[in-house]
């Protein structure tokens, strides 16, 4: 299996990675300073407006090792990924993918640690781009691999409220609600993705297990509902009952 692929089964059987039976999947890496001319990249965009010598020797490595990791040589592409970031400790799209490589590689801890950097540029970069869409939708993918559901959604959500007409947005939304057991958001966030995108058959099986997942959690809030109801009446009861003895008429005075 070519290393990109292995890159996207585990993204998709982990945190539903973008683009997985959806005709508009979105570049997993294409933002926060890579460079116009990498093949994760769109042209011109995330670009900082002067890039350092180091910076501009970092995006060649960024490069090569999108070409070995394209050759399914995973070990080489992540030292050269590496390479990158020692460079540039800022290149978001560097950490993302490096922890991508050493996940394939089966090097947990190390790939966590990339992804805990990845987000922390991530939000570095950000701040002062606070409309690239992109940078927030990798930024939500950091931060699903850290089981971090609740930093997840807030990039996500941003990200969709900047590009709404993307599915994939909506479909790594609805994913990560989900995992934040926010249901009903789940649910119209994978209702809107499959909308967007009639194609896109992972967002359908997921709306299923969404809706699923929402009446499951509707009976459990009945039952406890009921339980609360039940429990109050059982109190009312007893204490009616523990005042009935006191509550006698008083002894005639004479």
């Amino acid at each position: 299996m070519r290393p990109t692929l292995k890159i996207l089964a585990i993204l998709c059987l982990t945190f539903g990675m973008t683009g997985c039976g959806s005709k508009n999947g979105q570049s997993t890496v294409n933002s926060s300073g890579a460079d116009a001319s990498t093949a994760d990249s769109s042209a011109g965009e995330g670009l900082p407006p002067e890039l350092t010598p180091e910076q501009i020797e970092a995006r060649k490595f960024f490069e090569q090792a999108n070409e070995l990791a394209r050759r399914d040589e995973d070990a080489a592409a992540a030292d050269i990924y590496q390479k990158a970031v020692s460079l540039d400790p800022d290149f978001a799209d560097a950490h993302l993918k490096l922890a991508m490589s050493l996940e394939v590689l089966e090097k947990k801890d190390e790939a966590t640690e990339e992804y805990k950097k990845a987000a922390e540029a991530y939000e570095k970069y950000v701040r002062g781009n606070q409309k690239d869409a992109k940078a927030y939708f990798n930024m939500g993918l950091a931060y699903n691999r850290l089981s971090k559901p609740d930093h997840a959604v807030r990039a996500f959500r941003q990200a969709a409220k900047l590009d709404p007409e993307n599915s994939d947005n909506h479909y790594e939304l609805g994913i990560a609600y989900g995992k934040a057991a926010q249901y009903q958001e789940s649910v119209a966030a994978l209702q809107k993705a499959t909308e967007l995108d009639p194609d896109n058959y992972r967002a359908q099986e997921a709306l299923e297990t969404a809706r699923i997942n929402l009446q499951r959690w509707q009976a459990m809030v009945k039952q406890q509902e009921a339980i609360a109801k039940r429990q109050a009446s059982k109190n009312a009861n007893a204490a009616n009952a523990n005042a009935s003895p006191n509550s006698g008429t008083l002894p005639d005075p004479r």
